[in-house]
C-alpha cells in the first residue's frame, strides 16, 4: 500500500496554492485534481484543459491544467514552486 502524505504546494513568493494528498515517494510533478484537499486560489474554477494556473499574489504561472491518464491534473512549473520531495 503506497504511503499517502499531505503536502502544501507553495509559489516561490510564499503564497499557498493548494494542499495535495501525494502517494508514494519522489518529486511532485503533477497533481490530480481529485486529490486536492484544500484549494487556496480557487483553482477548481479554472478547469478547462490547457488553462494556466497562476499565483494570486505575484501572478506568475505555477502550472497548467491537462488531461493525464484520463484524469484532470495540474502539471506543475518546477521553477515557480517551492521544491517538494518525499522520501
Amino acid at each position: 500500500m503506497p504511503r499517502i502524505t499531505s503536502v502544501t504546494v507553495e509559489c516561490k513568493c510564499g503564497q499557498d496554492i493548494f494542499k495535495y494528498h501525494k502517494s508514494g515517494t519522489g518529486r511532485l510533478i503533477k497533481c490530480f485534481v481529485s486529490k486536492i484537499s484544500t484549494d487556496y486560489i480557487s483553482l477548481l474554477k479554472k478547469l478547462p484543459t490547457s488553462s494556466a494556473v497562476a499565483c494570486s499574489k505575484c501572478g506568475e504561472r505555477v502550472g497548467v491544467v491537462q488531461m493525464i491518464k484520463g484524469q484532470v491534473a495540474v502539471k506543475l512549473n518546477q521553477g515557480q514552486i517551492k521544491p517538494i520531495r518525499i522520501g
